[in-house]
């Protein structure tokens, strides 16, 4: 009995034990780094979970601070368990089962960030299907608690992000996991421990201690356990909000930039240099600024390159050289390439003939005459070109793939043999001046960002880009171009992305015909009406022709006041008598393989997919199903047996229906055979069908070229009515500005 008793006794002072114990645990807090309410509000709120579902958020929510309640945020009001309950309870209809946590915390004791983010998990995977909100890893190199910015290495002031938790403000140059939704920092989840390093920051100056630092567009401050020299390029090691370690970069080269790839570019006299993966660009006159390995210039010896373990990792840009030379890429038309396997040159009297396979890989060779007036003769292979004497240098490089070709000489000399190429010299001497404008500012451009860096030239001499030496230079056209010394197209103070084109139809389009990223950009290429400014309606408007009984009256008759009525491209009529399925089905398949996403399929549902086409079978109709900006082709519709498919773009559309073989009949009853591309995208489409299937099709269109920007037969008749060239570009370029760039 008395054995019963003690067991009795011993296993009840067990259970008393047990249960003091625990009480115990459950009494004392649990250690570690707490959640405030202010963070947990913020993570629910991003869940759009209002303040009318939980109490303690609706008192939350009354302390914020607005413009008419500007209160002070405690900050330090941590989130207790019987808040979480309560959060726990408001969802527990959505049976995503957060954990209760009862064994260690009672209803009044703050709880850890660790279990109020692991609970967290559990509602995103629940309340956020979409993935709206999400966890990173970043770094912070500035925070501005004025405009709540907080500016990291991956968006710098060109993309800061906007932090709603006040914890981010106490956290600089340190490597943190947050909560992301769209470009808000929402809150931190904690300071990560690891030392992180920034490659290649620009040390600005070094004071007591302390570098002044340039980072992808943001300046900062940090204290250095040991001192680094002043406008220096360096790897800065970072930890708990100092810099730790850093490895000064002190190897510079500098000269002529002769060409730039993705992993490496060439400098004259000191040779070819692999890039180094995250190489900076900074740009040090006037206002420091990260640039782009795309606004290194080619041609021009404005950049100091320094160099660490025999690669490139900066380029500093020390100066504003003057864009006043052009490097041009002559290519093989008889090839249709870049490379040639031998060439004749002529210069003060002496040939010389140079095959590729003399050179060796990398050599290059450089041509001209002694006086600057003085041209090469130049013979390629295939050479159609009318005037085959060259201004300026002829530089020979050997490639492994052939020998390149490439024309440097100064800006406005290019220009003698642009301009007549592209405009006939008899046309108004007005209109050869806006032609001049339009050719200086586009070749400008490219001098900035070259066409083709790999190559090492800015431009080439084709229509990819403007053709050059098609025509001998004139006295008109050279007039033109020095009438107009160094008069540029610029909207907001860059030179403008400005196209011209042959003829139009009596309305041109936009850039968003294009449909490119950057259509929005080039706003003021806009679509006009190309009639006589006395007798134009005010109240007519390019949007107008999007509708297409609308386009199709305007295209089947010719405008009394249209500018180029008379002009033979102005209307145009093109046949297909027998549709080539199979030819069709290739042509689709090429503009595929060029650009994906402007070809599409539809899929089951109304809704059209990017997908490689194999047949289209019996096609049972074509129509334009979208037209944009004065009545251009925007989407074509292909209905067939196998799908139905959608073409989007002008340019693709015109390729597509383009069969090589059929003629254009012009207004004046001349008649062409385009090969590749039909005249332009203005145009009605009529089938012809067969027991419901097409066997052919007839276009009725107007213009030659895309429509974007200056028509050029356009400027004619403006400068033939007495209209400045100033006047002519206003016209087809409103909003820009006109004069020499600063």
């Amino acid at each position: 009995m008395l054995t019963k008793l003690a067991l009795i006794f011993f296993g009840l002072l067990f259970l008393i034990c047990i249960w003091l114990g625990r009480k115990e645990r459950v009494s004392r807090p649990p250690e570690g780094e707490k959640i405030t309410v202010e963070d947990a509000a913020i993570l629910l709120q991003a869940l759009n979970l209002s303040a009318q579902d939980l109490n303690f958020l609706e008192e939350y929510s009354n302390g914020q601070e607005t413009e008419e309640n500007p209160v002070e945020q405690p900050g330090t009001d941590y989130l207790t368990y019987g808040q979480y309950i309560e959060i726990r309870d408001s969802l527990s209809k959505e049976e995503m089962e957060l954990p209760s946590y009862e064994d260690r915390y009672e209803e009044d004791q703050p709880m850890l960030k660790e279990d109020w983010y692991a609970a967290y998990k559990l509602m995103l995977a629940h309340l956020d299907p979409e993935s709206s909100i999400w966890e990173t890893v970043i770094f912070v190199l500035q925070v501005d608690p004025d405009t709540h910015m907080v500016y990291t290495t991956a968006g710098g002031k060109q993309d800061p992000y906007h932090y709603v938790s006040a914890a981010f403000e106490q956290n600089m140059l340190r490597q943190l996991k947050v909560y992301v939704k769209g470009d808000q920092l929402l809150t931190l989840v904690k300071e990560l421990p690891e030392e992180y390093r920034l490659d290649n920051v620009w040390v600005m100056e070094s004071t007591e201690g302390v570098l002044e630092c340039f980072y992808h567009q943001v300046s900062f401050q940090a204290l250095a356990l040991r001192p680094v020299e002043r406008e220096r390029v360096a790897d800065l090691t970072f930890r708990d909000g100092m810099i730790i370690d850093a490895n000064e970069k002190n190897e510079k080269i500098y000269g002529k930039l002769l060409y730039v790839t993705e992993k490496e570019l060439e400098i004259e006299g000191c040779g070819t240099y692999q890039i180094a993966e995250g190489m900076e660009v900074y740009k040090l006159y006037g206002n420091l600024e990260t640039k782009r390995k795309s606004d290194l210039r080619i041609g021009y010896a404005d950049t100091d390159f320094v160099i660490h373990k025999g690669q490139v990792c900066a380029a500093l840009i020390c100066e504003r050289e003057a864009a006043d030379r052009i490097r041009v890429l002559l290519k093989n038309t008889a090839k249709d390439s870049c490379y040639h396997d031998k060439v004749e040159l002529t210069a003060d009297g002496e040939t010389i003939r140079i095959q590729a396979d003399d050179m060796e890989i990398g050599e290059r060779r450089r041509y001209q005459c002694a006086a600057f007036t003085d041209k090469v003769i130049l013979s390629m292979e295939g050479g159609g070109k009318e005037d085959a004497a060259y201004r300026g240098t002829i530089e020979c490089c050997r490639t492994a793939e052939g020998m390149i070709l490439i024309n440097e000489l100064p800006l406005e000399e290019y220009l003698y043999a642009v301009v007549p190429s592209e405009m006939p010299a008899s046309y108004p001497l007005e209109a050869l001046k806006a032609q001049a404008v339009c050719a200086r500012t586009y070749a400008y451009r490219h001098i900035l960002y070259a066409g083709l860096p790999e190559l090492g030239a800015h431009v080439d001499d084709t229509t990819s880009y403007q053709v050059y030496h098609n025509s001998s230079e004139n006295a008109a056209s050279t007039t033109a171009v020095k009438e107009t010394d160094g008069v540029l197209l610029s909207y907001e103070g860059e030179p403008a992305q400005n196209y011209y084109y042959s003829t139009s139809c009596g309305a041109g389009t936009d850039a968003k015909v294009w449909q490119s990223a950057d259509a929005a950009d080039i706003s003021y290429l806009q679509a006009v009406l190309l009639k006589k400014s006395d007798d134009a309606d005010a109240n007519e408007s390019p949007d107008d022709l999007r509708e297409e009984e609308t386009f199709q009256r305007f295209i089947t008759s010719k405008g009394e006041t249209d500018l180029e009525r008379d002009e033979p491209w102005y209307r145009w009529r093109y046949s297909v008598e027998e549709l080539d399925e199979e030819a069709l089905v290739k042509r689709i398949q090429s503009r595929y393989q060029a650009k994906p996403e402007s070809v599409l399929t539809k899929a089951e549902g109304d809704y059209f997919v990017s997908e490689p086409i194999e047949k289209t079978g019996k096609i049972w109709d074509i129509s334009i199903s979208k037209r944009g900006a004065g009545g251009v082709a925007e989407e074509l519709l292909i209905e067939a047996e196998e799908g139905t498919y959608k073409i989007l773009s002008e340019y693709n559309i015109r390729s597509i229906l383009c069969d090589g073989v059929s003629e254009v009949v012009r207004q004046d009853d001349s008649i062409t055979t385009p090969k590749t591309l039909l005249p332009s995208g203005f145009f009605i489409l009529e089938t012809g069908k067969k027991e419901g299937s097409v066997i052919g099709y007839t276009l009725i269109g107007g213009g030659y070229g895309h429509g974007v920007g200056m028509s050029q037969n356009g400027a004619r008749a403006l400068g033939e009515d007495g209209a400045s060239y100033r006047t002519i570009l206003e016209f087809f370029f409103p909003g820009c500005e006109i004069g020499a760039l600063e």
